[in-house]
């Protein structure tokens, strides 16, 4: 997967307003009034399931200029919470020009924004496609309705993640390339698609002379500092956790992340590193969900782990991270293993933090996990993972989760018990550490286990996808 061949990526603010209003006076401060981005690379396939992907030309417009009210801006009274401090959006124009063909995108809802001032920044917004015209006759005369962007339920993701990591629409694409290549087509259900993406290696310039800030902070820092890129990615709206219907739907969108988490790190060779709820989407097809991995901004190819760079910043979701990542002593990077763990905690705390789909529990047995610092919350996971207990503060509508947890539990215990100690009281001991199977904990946590656990719920086999992943991690 090569990237896209001279990306021209532009953002801009509109001066049709002589007076700034609140939202134009904090953008000003975030942002500066021109910027210019330049990249080159090389012109991508349009996959098979119609993602038009990676222009050969693009360019990227932000227009503060809000629309009138329309139907399409009532879904701001659900936005997520967390950006209700923030000047609306709602409204609000984006223009891509992508393989010739200029579209404009209106912000329906904002459903999430960052609000630290170091990492990724990420924005993901739903939009629908209000406007689309050939603007570029040399590369096209008419746009084909299959390639129309109108009628299609879109989210738009923009984010400033590190230049050197590769670009989540290029995972993606990878993954589902291999799909279709290796008679896999199942894991097309269980993948997001990308529609289009845009990226450039500068966004404050492409002369390589330019002082630019970024260039500064590099040389003030070195390898301590990440260069960013500005990235937009256009994808296909997929349905949250909070819209299944019943806890077995909750089961059977688990069950097909285990699947298809596993298929990538086999097959394609991708590594996720972030599963969160946030992460956990599905499709519905008549009566059946399929649920689906999104959010590949810190996923890895296998063969790049030890090479591309983390953020220095973020690993993962903290509540959801496996305790090894929270530990300051831990030296062995991310494991298979860790993403399993980061699936007990979501079953965990979606069991016993909700009493139904969309209800909060009054009491919230793991709200520390949250907004602990590292160390607090690696202590907490800890205790909790030694607990022998049978009880779980588990909510009535997910009873049926309670033996997967109490399983997996138990697993994740006699792993972290059978690693060897920093003391080796003869040779038997100093032989297991070295020979210590530290991707499996000794064998006790593996994808064969978590199926034998999550085949089945409430005494009912779960629709099983994938007949692969024989290997024993």
């Amino acid at each position: 997967m090569e990237p896209s061949s001279s990306q021209h990526f532009k953002l801009r603010r509109s001066k049709r307003n002589s007076k700034r209003s609140p939202e134009d006076r904090e953008e000003h401060e975030l942002q500066s009034k021109k910027v210019k981005i330049d990249s080159k690379g090389k012109q991508k396939e349009v996959d098979s399931q119609g993602s038009l992907t990676h222009a050969s030309t693009a360019s990227f417009v932000y227009s503060n200029v809000q629309s009138p009210p329309s139907e399409y801006t009532s879904a701001e009274a659900t936005a997520s919470p967390v950006n209700t401090e923030y000047p609306s959006l709602v409204g609000y124009t984006y223009t891509l020009v992508v393989e010739g063909v200029k579209r404009v995108l209106r912000v329906t809802q904002v459903i999430f924004r960052s609000d630290g001032l170091i990492g990724r920044g990420t924005t993901v917004l739903e939009v629908t496609c209000i406007e689309e015209e050939v603007v570029e006759t040399a590369q096209r005369a008419t746009l084909a309705p299959e390639e129309s962007w109108k009628g299609q339920d879109l989210i738009l993701k923009i984010s400033f993640p590190p230049s050197e990591r590769m670009k989540e629409s290029e995972l993606i694409d990878t993954a589902r390339a291999h799909a279709e290549t290796h008679n896999a087509q199942w894991a097309l259900q269980h993948l997001p698609r990308v529609v289009a993406s845009v990226d450039s290696l500068d966004w404050e310039s492409n002369d390589l002379n330019e002082n630019t800030l970024q260039k500064r902070l590099k040389s003030q820092f070195g390898d301590a500092y990440e260069t960013r890129s500005l990235r937009a990615t256009v994808l296909e709206k997929l349905k949250p956790l909070s819209n299944l219907k019943s806890a077995r739907e909750f089961a059977q969108v688990f069950y097909d992340i285990l699947q298809i988490h596993r298929w990538l790190y086999e097959q394609p060779n991708i590594l996720h590193c972030d599963l969160s709820m946030a992460n956990i989407m599905f499709r519905r097809k008549g009566d059946q969900v399929y649920g689906v991995l999104n959010d590949f901004d810190l996923s890895s190819l296998l063969t790049h782990m030890d090479k591309s760079p983390t953020s220095k910043h973020r690993i993962g979701t903290k509540p959801f991270m496996a305790t090894d990542l929270l530990d300051t002593e831990w030296d062995k990077g991310h494991l298979y293993r860790h993403d399993l763990e980061s699936l007990f905690y979501i079953i965990l705390i979606v069991s016993c933090h909700y009493t139904g789909a969309t209800t909060r529990a009054s009491s919230l047995a793991y709200a520390k996990w949250f907004d602990g610092v590292d160390k607090f919350v690696f202590a907490l996971k800890s205790v909790s993972l030694q607990s022998f207990s049978l009880e779980l503060p588990v909510q009535t509508y997910y009873n049926g989760f309670t033996q997967w947890l109490l399983r997996i539990r138990q697993m994740l215990n006699e792993g972290y018990k059978s690693r060897p100690g920093p003391f080796f009281w003869s040779d038997k001991d100093r032989l297991k550490a070295v020979f210590y199977d530290w991707e499996t904990l000794d064998g006790n946590v593996t994808y064969l286990q978590m199926m034998k656990v999550m085949h089945l719920f409430d005494g009912e086999e779960l629709v099983t996808r994938w007949d692969g992943g024989s290997k024993s991690s």
